[in-house]
Order: structure tokens, then C-alpha cells, then sequence
């Protein structure tokens, strides 16, 4: 296996076509994070989250991190992140996890397309500015998993890929694990990490080949927000990154052979 990191590499804005909608999507889950300072304290605030309307039937559940003391949690950096509780909804396989300083919003194969999507994220952005007193954006996020198949998309290695990778101008073409950061210091920075499927940990589709993981958040030195526009306004942005990152790895046959007519 090789593992390759390339920072702050750049992709051309728009340089292959990209679809609408694809008539086989990749898509195994999507997941929009938000990370803020809050004046409302955790339990009030998981509180107001769970009897929020759009969940409000969701299953109420403890995450294992909520075993560990708050003050520990908080002095610690790996873990002052981490959702401590989360409402699910297994049926429509999404999930709002929330802790002290950050709620995530995820769903499921199958994808149901942006538009639906985003009236989602719609809700979790308003229901944060509405639940948590306070409030200051530290940190966005938006990142799609996806899952390329030999069957579905013709995909059977990271050769079919619009890829080359060498090393001593050998290519490689076997077990890969390849991470890609772009835009380092801006607001839609974008990590893009490709690898092959036997070396990818879960569960994955049958006939998976190659697994893409698009990550586009927020990253300039001290970005901070209270501006409910701006966050409405950055996950269209976000979106778009995402899609033009992904559809840069595809060739121009594999893009037409898998768009919707």
C-alpha cells in the first residue's frame, strides 16, 4: 500500500463537464458539520435540540464519548469536538449528532439529491442559531463519501481514474491511499482522499473498487462567524467545490457513460 500526501496541489476551476444528476450516484453518505462557541449550556442546548421540530421524533441516544467528563473533554483538542449524543431517524438513515461545541448532520445512501439535501442543512443551520445563544461559527464543513463500483460505473481500479500517480516513473496501480489538499487557506479548503477498497475500514457497497472521500471546509487562521447568511451561503459554495473535485477524477467517457438523460 502506498500512502501519498500532496498539499496544496491545484485543480483547474472547471475543467470537465459536470452533470446535474448522475443516473447511478457514488454517494454513501453525506455530512455537514458545524463547530461554535456557545454562551447556552451543553444540557440546555441538547435539550432545545432534541424538541426541535425537524427531529423531534427522531431516537435519542448517548455516544460512548459522553462517559468521559466534560471538563476533560474540553481541555482536550481530540475530543472538544466530538458529539456526545445524537437523534436518529434509521428509517431515512440520517443522524444529528451534537455536543458542547459542534452538531453534524448526516444521511445515508441513497442520496436524495441536493435540492432535498439542502432544505436539510437549511433546518440544521437554523435550528443552531436558534437553540444556541451566543453563537460564533468556528469551523464548516461539508464532505461526501463515495463509493465507485466495477459494475455500476465501470470503475475497476484507480487506473480508470483520471489519475496518474508514479513514483520513479512507475506507475502505480494496485493498493493505493492518496490525500489531496487544495485551497489550504480558504474558506472552501478541500481534502480529497482516494483509495482503493481493501484498504478502506466499514462497510462498502458490493464490487466497490475505489472510494473517494471529498471534504470541503472551512480553513483560513482564525475564521469566525455569527452571520447566518454567510453559512447559508457557504454550503452552495461547498457544494460546488465538491462536485468539481469529484468530477475532476472521472474521465469525459466515464462522465457521459454515467450521466442522466
Amino acid at each position: 500500500m502506498k500512502d501519498l500526501r500532496v498539499p496544496n496541489f491545484s485543480y483547474p476551476e472547471s475543467s470537465k463537464p459536470i452533470p446535474e444528476k448522475l443516473k447511478d450516484d457514488a454517494i454513501v453518505e453525506a455530512i455537514f458539520e458545524v463547530r461554535f462557541s456557545t454562551s447556552t449550556i451543553p444540557e440546555v442546548l441538547f435539550g432545545r435540540i432534541s424538541e426541535y421540530r425537524p427531529w423531534e421524533n427522531f431516537k435519542q441516544s448517548s455516544l460512548p464519548i459522553s462517559q468521559i467528563p466534560a471538563a476533560v473533554r474540553q481541555m482536550d483538542p481530540n475530543l472538544r469536538y466530538q458529539p456526545v449524543f445524537a437523534l436518529i431517524d434509521e428509517e431515512e438513515k440520517r443522524a444529528v449528532r451534537i455536543g458542547a461545541n459542534v452538531i453534524s448532520y448526516s444521511r445515508g445512501a441513497p442520496y436524495v439529491g441536493w435540492k432535498a439535501f439542502k432544505t436539510e442543512l437549511l433546518d440544521v443551520i437554523g435550528g443552531v442559531f436558534e437553540k444556541a445563544k451566543g453563537l460564533s461559527i468556528e469551523r464548516l464543513g461539508l464532505r461526501y463519501l463515495n463509493a465507485l463500483r466495477s459494475d455500476i460505473h465501470g470503475i475497476r481500479s484507480i487506473s480508470d481514474l483520471d489519475l496518474r500517480i508514479e513514483i520513479a516513473n512507475e506507475p502505480i496501480t494496485g493498493s493505493a491511499n492518496l490525500n489531496v489538499t487544495t485551497n489550504g487557506d480558504s474558506d472552501t479548503a478541500c481534502t480529497v482522499r482516494i483509495a482503493t477498497a481493501n484498504i478502506v475500514q466499514g462497510n462498502l457497497p458490493p464490487d466497490t473498487s475505489v472510494y473517494i472521500d471529498v471534504d470541503v471546509f472551512t480553513s483560513g487562521q482564525g475564521f469566525a462567524t455569527t452571520d447566518q447568511g454567510f453559512v447559508t451561503e457557504w454550503i452552495e459554495k461547498a457544494h460546488s467545490t465538491e462536485k468539481v473535485h469529484f468530477f475532476q477524477l472521472l474521465t469525459k467517457p466515464t462522465i457521459e457513460s454515467l450521466r442522466e438523460r
